[in-house]
């Protein structure tokens, strides 16, 4: 019996050695049942870190890898109307959370963390470096997860910083809920597919933003991206050039115009941005859009 009793605080100590103090923090921000009433866990917090979150998500992992990954904490729950599972994702940086929560924010905006959408039975909120999902397939329980929701916001006590490129949004003409924030080839692709080349070399201290913007009735897509220097940024416009993206382009007062798959598409770079327009109507479209996302760049 004594044998059998050290063998368990033996393996109580590695359990916890292992799961580490920053997995003893996410497993710190999940409520317990003395928190939420009406709910009861189902199992212990799962902690994934590194590549063991492909032991979890193996369709999804190369997004939030690509978002600066570090560990995840897991915890379901089960309630008499059904079971909800609470997720709470550390990324290495506030403006990589952000990003990860933009890539879906169509529903509901309660005031919750920093930014929070709720939809169909998904509540995501992101606050300083962490992404948040509290989810169940039963829609009744809407308010549990809310409830669940605002005690983990509440426990991460620091709010993060929003990414430095979003000053350089338009005041009017982005359409809601359109907004990715994205620093690779698979975020962007995902929300508009660009090409199965990196031609905006999509890495390093790269950081981007697309969306649907409408300043004059028509839809176009805009991508921006913000590189460490200048010459990278004219290095992607050159990329951009000699790809297939846009076709036939010519340039006119440093500005690239000529066709894209579904209409006209360009190019531009303002110090270390690079501004790409597409699906236009016309070349003169695209060129004015280019003009006018330039001039608010340069004005602010």
């Amino acid at each position: 019996m004594k044998y059998s009793c050290c063998m368990i605080a033996f393996f109580f100590l590695v359990m916890m050695g292992c799961l580490g103090d920053s997995g003893k923090e996410l497993q710190g921000f999940l409520p317990s049942p003395d928190d939420v009433p009406g709910i009861t866990t189902t199992g212990q917090v799962q902690i994934y870190e590194g590549q063991k979150l492909f032991d979890y998500m193996n369709g999804g992992a190369e997004l939030f890898y690509e978002y600066g990954f570090e560990r995840a904490g897991v915890q379901r729950y089960q309630t008499p109307p059904g079971e909800v599972t609470a997720e709470i994702y550390q990324m290495d940086l506030p403006a990589n959370a952000y990003g990860i929560y933009t890539f879906d924010t169509k529903g509901e905006h309660p005031p919750l963390g920093q930014d929070a959408t709720y939809g169909r039975g998904l509540l995501t909120f992101w606050k300083d470096r962490y992404f948040v999902r509290v989810f169940s397939e039963n829609e009744d329980l809407k308010e549990t997860l809310f409830i669940m929701g605002r005690y983990i916001a509440q426990k991460i006590s620091q709010e993060g910083e929003r990414p430095d490129i979003l000053a350089s949004l338009p005041s009017r003409g982005v359409e809601e809920d359109s907004l990715l924030f994205f620093r690779g080839q698979i975020a962007l692709n995902n929300a508009y597919f660009f090409s199965h080349q990196n031609v905006l070399a999509l890495h390093g201290e790269a950081e981007g933003i697309t969306f649907q913007y409408k300043p004059e009735g028509q839809s176009l897509r805009v991508i921006m991206v913000r590189y460490a220097t200048g010459s990278l940024a004219e290095q992607a416009f050159q990329s951009l050039q000699a790809s297939n993206v846009i076709t036939e382009g010519t340039i006119n007062n440093k500005t690239f115009v000529g066709k894209s798959r579904r209409g006209s598409g360009g190019g531009t770079v303002v110090d270390n941005l690079l501004i790409v327009v597409l699906d236009g109507a016309g070349p003169k479209a695209v060129a004015s859009a280019l003009r006018s996302l330039a001039q608010r760049v340069d004005q602010g």
